[in-house]
């Protein structure tokens, strides 16, 4: 026997936006952006050129994140990314900010952003029509300085009426 209460839960939840996973990044400053699994457009880009701001709150518990970024395929097309985010400042993420060589990878649990893409290419100009949420966490490169790495996903609509 079907739950009326489940049902209407069900159908509710119809109306709130999901996710498509559609790229990673790493590192942010001067790697790669790569699609994955069945995401369109398939793209793989090298971030070329940009520039991120990070400020601290004044209670010191999140650093916000603003960068806007150019990267190029292998056959020169460019796109331009845009991003703001928010991550926590605790004992996880604070040593990888500042660079402490002691400093442990930490999961996708402490930062958040949304992005945006603009791009000139008729390939790629479908991006322009979508949003995007991350999962954003510091890492560090393979020289050890401090970078974060990305997982986007799409932001798919709600359907139905409730």
């Amino acid at each position: 026997m079907e739950n009326p209460e489940v049902t209407v839960a069900v159908q509710a939840l119809e109306s709130y936006p999901t996710t498509q996973p559609a790229m990673k990044i790493k590192p942010l400053s001067w790697g790669t952006i790569e699609s994955v699994g069945d995401f369109e457009p398939k793209m793989k880009f090298k971030l070329t050129n940009g520039h991120d701001w990070f400020r601290i709150d004044a209670d010191k518990k999140h650093g916000r994140l603003s960068v806007s970024a150019i990267a190029t395929d292998d056959e020169g097309r460019s796109i331009r990314l845009t991003a703001d985010g928010v991550t926590e400042l605790n004992e996880y993420t604070m040593p990888l900010i500042l660079g402490d060589l002691n400093a442990k990878l930490n999961p996708f649990s402490f930062g958040v952003e949304q992005m945006r893409f603009d791009a000139g290419h008729e390939a790629y100009k479908a991006l322009e029509g979508m949003m995007f949420a991350c999962s954003q966490r510091f890492c560090k490169d393979e020289n050890g300085a401090p970078c974060a790495e990305i997982r986007v996903s799409k932001i798919v609509s709600g359907t139905g009426f409730d």
